[in-house]
């Protein structure tokens, strides 16, 4: 069953998460049932919000995430809540391409979609 994580980093900056998303060569080698990956930044560090097919595939990446994140300096453990998805809406799912958000796999780093 898909499952929405909400994961908070505090003291994660952006340049690292970028760095990091970079290493993970996401183009070539994509975290096997990631459905949705969004991440937003407070005065506290960085939130992910990501949809996963499964708790176990969500486990399996993080695993790889956090290792990536550890190479870099951040040793701190983030929050995470993991529940069941129970609606994944989109009215304008073509918005998503025009409102200026970062995709971080290669294909599109630093760009506006």
């Amino acid at each position: 069953m898909a499952v929405t994580v909400f994961s908070r980093y505090s003291g994660l900056s952006p340049q690292v998460y970028d760095e990091v998303v970079g290493s993970l060569d996401l183009d070539a080698n994509p975290p096997i049932g990631a459905i949705l990956h969004l991440v937003g930044q407070d005065e506290e560090g960085l939130q992910i919000t990501e949809v996963w097919r499964t708790e176990q595939a969500f486990q399996a990446f993080n695993d790889r995430f956090v290792s990536a994140l550890q190479m870099r300096g951040y040793l701190s453990r983030p929050a995470i809540e993991v529940t069941q998805l129970h609606n994944l809406f989109a009215v304008e799912m073509d918005t998503i391409e025009r409102m200026g958000a970062v995709s971080l796999p290669g294909t599109y780093a630093g760009a506006a979609l």
